[in-house]
């Protein structure tokens, strides 16, 4: 699969380059040979990004999700993720090769690091692959070999953006775009709702004190998935307060997004 460039540039600005001749764990934890399409024989490549800010600070975000193995804030219960480096779990460094193990909606997930960074004062970026998974629920399988997240603060330092970029493949890439895109959708607006459940329009109203009122999220993304077997998106680059101000459309589509996750995987 290819990756997807606009992130990749953001990643490799971020951490100097991509880590090579990541092992990945396990015969379980493997990825399949790519055929002719990228994929292996009976998927299809699909890709889609999340773009959300939320009206916290780096610090403050990296408290919820700077573990690799606490996982609360993507629906996974508080010492539910095991990992192959025990060693990293004492001093929560993490590194290319360190691998997750979880079960959620039915599935076993094996997220396997290639590229990782948290420096104190950001960004967080961290790409991982997912080995093949099945979630029965909507009938689709999937697996990854870019899984990435970025963090980073804005606003001066008040406020924290966040892209989730994946490309996969899938029995049925909509659908999986479609799962995927929920996923992450929920998981950003979580760490927002850990922290307090205040939602981002701009750094102005940051930086005007206001921020303790409750404008509106950007909850946005621009995934889109085409019909047919085969799924298409590409990561928006953070414009400034020009983000915010879309705000009230997106956080009912961001709410609707949650809800309509939380039913599929019920």
């Amino acid at each position: 699969m290819k990756t997807t460039l606009s992130i990749v540039a953001v990643l490799a600005a971020a951490t100097g380059s991509l880590a090579q001749n990541i092992t990945i764990p396990a015969t379980n934890g493997s990825l399949p040979k790519a055929g002719a399409n990228g994929c292996a024989p009976g998927y299809y490549p699909g890709t889609d990004a999340v773009i959300f800010t939320v009206p916290y600070t780096y610090q403050q975000v990296l408290s919820i999700i700077g573990n690799y193995t606490n996982l609360t804030w993507s629906g996974s219960p508080a010492n539910s993720v095991t990992t192959n480096n025990s060693q990293a779990l004492a001093a929560n460094n993490w590194t290319p090769g360190s691998a997750r193990f979880y079960d959620i909606a039915g599935a076993h997930v094996i997220e396997t690091i290639t590229t990782y960074s948290k420096p104190a004062n950001g960004p967080y970026v961290e790409i991982h692959t997912v080995a093949p998974l099945s979630i029965p629920s909507v009938n689709v399988s999937f697996y990854s070999d870019f899984d990435g997240q970025v963090w980073k603060p804005i606003c001066n330092g008040a406020a924290t953006w966040s892209n989730f970029t994946i490309n996969f493949c899938a029995t049925n890439a909509t659908t999986a775009a479609a799962v995927l895109h929920q996923l992450h959708t929920t998981d950003a607006m979580t760490v927002g709702t850990f922290l307090g459940g205040k939602n981002f329009t701009s750094c102005g109203v940051l930086a005007g004190g206001n921020g303790t009122a409750t404008p509106s999220a950007f909850g946005g993304a621009n995934g889109t998935a085409a019909s047919g077997p085969s799924a298409t998106a590409s990561p928006i680059a953070y414009t400034g307060d020009a983000v915010g101000r879309v705000s009230n459309v997106l956080l009912m589509a961001g709410t609707a997004a949650v809800v309509a996750f939380h039913n599929l995987i019920a």
